[in-house]
């Protein structure tokens, strides 16, 4: 017996081949199909065998492949006390989406420690360099916040660079 197929995707899309099978494979595949058809039937509804063209026809169905690839990621697994529960596979996969953001914030944190500890600066040239350098705000906003002169501010942060470029130096 022959059944054709069709292919939707890929180099050879829209294209049609047939196969040749032997009828023995089409009556198991056809006896499968009627039963499983059957066990979801509902009361009322009659069921007849189908040809194995229209099974392959309905294997090949857009929205079926679609509901197939859906529910590929979906799974059931029981509890302890038996409860069956459905859940998406895609839960269980890592996400490293925020990882860039954790290590971000932990450089950041490092950096803050050096400039508070390790450099030996006044507290208000630590924070004028932390606010500037690491917070990116600008020498003029910065001078604003503290109520100074902007002119004073940078002078103060040329300075503070200074200072800082002198002990990096030294180490």
């Amino acid at each position: 017996m022959k059944v054709t197929l069709k292919y939707d995707q890929g180099v050879k899309a829209n294209e049609v081949i047939g196969l040749e099978v032997p009828a023995q494979e089409f009556e198991t595949m056809i006896e499968f199909d009627y039963q499983e058809r059957l066990a979801n039937a509902k009361e009322d509804e009659v069921i007849e065998r189908r040809t194995p063209q229209e099974i392959f026809n309905e294997l090949n169905r857009a929205e079926r492949n679609s509901w197939q690839t859906h529910n590929r990621r979906s799974t059931s697994y029981q509890n302890e006390t038996g409860e069956a529960h459905d859940m998406d596979t895609m839960d269980m996969l890592p996400d490293y989406s925020q990882l860039e953001e954790i290590q971000k914030n932990e450089d950041y944190e490092e950096q803050y420690q050096r400039i508070r500890n390790e450099f030996k600066l006044k507290p208000d040239q630590a924070d004028m360099m932390i606010a500037i350098c690491l917070d990116g705000m600008l020498v003029k906003e910065y001078a604003e916040e503290i109520g100074d002169d902007s002119n004073l501010v940078s002078k103060r942060f040329v300075y503070t660079k200074k200072v800082l470029k002198e002990i990096l130096s030294k180490n």
